[in-house]
């Protein structure tokens, strides 16, 4: 028994940390200039959370989202998208997909 609760706070401190762990990585690559309260007209994280839950469930959804967000085939290129590792983008779309909480 002893060893469920082991394994059970392992998965949370592994899987509970994402969330913040996301947020600090948009913090990081510099998203929260423009998509958090301020002038300019970028979506909100709710707003993004809002329109990519479509793709939750779907295999492969953050990294397909993740070059389009960076190749900038949902606007016009935006120079912070562009400079996102295929890697980061990936990791930033997935948090967005899950509702970045």
């Amino acid at each position: 028994m002893k060893i469920i609760y082991v394994f059970s706070f392992a998965v949370f401190l592994l899987f509970g940390n994402t969330c913040q762990a996301n947020r600090q990585l948009a913090n990081r690559n510099g998203c929260m200039n423009c998509h958090a309260d301020t002038d300019y007209d970028a979506p909100s994280w709710a707003e993004l959370a809002t329109n990519y839950k479509k793709y939750q469930g779907q295999p492969d959804a953050a990294r397909i989202q993740g070059e389009r967000l960076r190749q900038g085939t949902f606007f016009t290129k935006i120079k912070a998208h562009q400079k996102l590792t295929p890697t980061t983008a990936t990791d930033l779309m997935e948090w967005i997909i899950d509702g970045a909480k």
